[in-house]
């Protein structure tokens, strides 16, 4: 009895667990990022009307899954892809962009008669 309730309990933990590589989802939602500052030619939106925020929660949650899913001290695959690839000094470098192109169409703005 004590045997089959803890397989019954094994088969719904199981069946919560997440069925997508959180890797390949973590890798997609970078790459999703990336792919929009390469690609997009209206410099006037910002990126908080993107889906760019989406993104980065959904990198966030993955992240933090992960980690309560590693044995203490151990960086999952996760953590490891954002420090090898340097995903935050990235994101730093075009967060800085974006704000100094916004920085310039507003002082052009205030030339303006």
């Amino acid at each position: 009895m004590l045997s089959r309730l803890g397989a019954l309990l094994q088969q719904a933990v199981e069946a919560r667990e997440p069925s997508v590589d959180l890797l390949e989802a973590f890798v997609e939602h970078w790459k999703g990022i990336t792919g929009y500052y390469l690609e997009t030619t209206d410099e006037s939106t910002p990126a908080k009307q993107t889906d760019i925020p989406w993104r980065l929660k959904q990198m966030l949650d993955i992240l933090v899954y992960e980690e309560k899913q590693q044995p203490a001290g151990e960086a999952g695959p996760c953590l490891e892809y954002l420090l090898q690839h340097k995903l935050l000094e990235t994101l730093s470098t075009l967060g800085k962009a974006e704000v100094s192109g916004r920085a310039r169409v507003q002082r052009s703005l205030c030339r303006l008669p």
